[in-house]
């Protein structure tokens, strides 16, 4: 819940955007692939792209992926030459049983603007609207394309709708699928 505490739910970045980033984490053997990309947020073209690879101290455990994969995310956004405005994240931010996803934990380590999109349900109820909720508390919104949104860090959650939806060409959100597409390039390549 510390984590969860330090996240900033109202909009704490430049506008408007010019960049766009995505992570997304491959494993291989006992090594974690993180690739980060940076896409320009008008015309969506990748503009660079970088990862890291690090060995899996943590082993898996539901909800705690953070734990898992954060280092190795954190090496591929460094390695970035061009900064994101925002950073989209193939995880759960806000939508998460203890509020505090990947999205989360990356925003508040780093201190960069995130948003958490991912490809599966994991906490909370869903309203006929869309948005997931946990009594009282809205925790993130499903898109028709199911992806789950929810807020990372230094953006509220109205705001992490708009972005995705606007990202979002075919099912998934261009950031976190080029992101994917690298990982799994560089997972191919990778000699372990």
């Amino acid at each position: 819940m510390i984590i969860a505490k330090k996240a900033i739910e109202q909009d704490d970045f430049s506008k408007p955007l010019k960049y766009v980033g995505g992570i997304d984490v491959a494993f291989k053997s006992n090594f974690s692939i993180a690739s980060a990309v940076v896409l320009d947020f008008e015309n969506l073209n990748v503009l660079e792209k970088s990862f890291y690879v690090t060995q899996v101290k943590v082993p898996y455990i539901p909800t705690y992926l953070a734990f898992r994969e954060i280092m190795a995310m954190v090496g591929a956004i460094r390695k970035l030459s061009i900064k994101p405005d925002i950073v989209l994240v193939d995880a759960h931010g806000k939508c998460h049983p203890r509020r505090a996803g990947e999205a989360t934990h990356l925003g508040v380590l780093l201190n960069i603007p995130t948003i958490g999109v991912a490809k599966s349900y994991l906490t909370g109820k869903e309203r006929g609207d869309g948005y997931i909720v946990d009594g009282d508390e809205v925790l993130g919104y499903r898109l028709k394309s199911n992806v789950y949104i929810s807020v990372g860090h230094k953006i509220s959650l109205k705001t992490a709708i708009e972005i995705v939806e606007k990202l979002t060409i075919n099912e998934l959100p261009e950031p976190t699928r080029q992101a994917h597409i690298y990982a799994n390039e560089v997972k191919s390549l990778l000699k372990v």
